[in-house]
């Protein structure tokens, strides 16, 4: 890989949402589409499959079709997960793209990941001239880019990761689908690991090894398997020298919610800390991500 020609990865997650006055964390959504209390104290994967499982015959305000077994009904309501992530794609599809997006097309990077669910990105890209290209995937092939556009007659492409508002089954939520996924996710990597000189490249799994990634929004919860999974599988690659290493920032705010312990992690990962300070005052947050996106800017107008 020539260090010069590598590219750039802006790799976000809900925090850039939550820039919104409206911005509402995971513990607010999953609260908000549950029929049931949620359990506080456990991981959200698992919070979602605690609002799932138990279900009802039926679910309030939704007709579904009741699975039968043996001629007998049973309580499982096939279509309640359905239900549920038709309730939080609307949620998303309701909510309002922070201005910071505009920011963040504005630099010049040659790929886009994000584990939120809307087209935010992809709108602002357009609304500064980029054009549209081929490369659409429907929304339930995680795995491969979802739009590709076209910025100066160079090709910038984006992933919903974690599926798409317009198609609430492709929606990734619960703890039996992020396990289902990071099986997928090992047979994109699988052939990086074997040395086969047919790997697809198209996937964003690879694209995270061989570019150079931002990563801007995340608290990393360590529910987050598919990310997790993806930074191990790098440090074993290079370490087994089968790939080289690119560099891998991780934007970290210093406010109450920092954990040493998770930067710690991440350093034996070969992830770049980038600390960022927070101001007590006002429009904190704003400023913190302001600062993020000037750090970033000047990392990839180095190349």
């Amino acid at each position: 890989m020539d260090c010069n020609n590598i590219e750039s990865t802006i790799f976000f997650g809900n925090g850039v949402n939550r820039l919104n006055e409206d911005g509402k964390s995971w513990d607010d959504i999953l609260t908000q589409i549950s029929y049931r209390k949620v359990i506080s104290s456990i991981p959200n994967t698992l919070k979602y499959e605690s609002i799932v499982l138990p279900q009802k015959i039926y679910t309030d305000g939704y007709e579904g079709v009741v699975l039968k077994i043996n001629g007998i009904r049973d309580v499982f309501l096939v279509d309640t997960e359905l239900y549920i992530k038709e309730k939080l794609a609307k949620e998303f599809t309701q909510s309002k793209a922070p201005d910071y997006y505009d920011k963040l097309a504005r630099i010049k990077a040659d790929n886009y990941i994000t584990t939120n669910y809307e087209h935010f990105i992809c709108d602002s890209l357009l609304k500064q001239g980029c054009k549209k290209g081929g490369g659409y995937n429907e929304p339930k092939h995680r795995l491969l880019p979802h739009f590709s556009l076209e910025r100066d007659e160079h090709p910038v492409r984006i992933w919903n990761i974690h599926g798409a508002v317009e198609d609430e089954e492709s929606i990734l939520l619960g703890l039996y689908e992020y396990s289902k996924y990071v099986i997928d996710i090992e047979k994109v990597l699988k052939p990086i690991e074997q040395k086969n000189p047919n790997v697809d490249k198209s996937s964003w799994p690879y694209v995270m090894l061989h570019s150079d990634v931002h990563m801007l929004g995340f608290g990393l919860a360590y529910e987050e398997i598919d990310i997790w999974y993806i930074l191990t599988v790098r440090k074993r690659l290079i370490r087994k020298n089968i790939i080289p290493r690119n560099r891998f920032f991780y934007y970290s705010i210093i406010d109450k919610s920092y954990d040493a312990d998770k930067m710690a992690l991440l350093k034996t990962l070969d992830v770049e800390e980038v600390q960022i300070n927070f101001d007590e005052c006002g429009n904190a947050y704003e400023k913190a991500y302001n600062e993020i996106h000037k750090r970033i800017r000047a990392q990839i107008n180095r190349r």
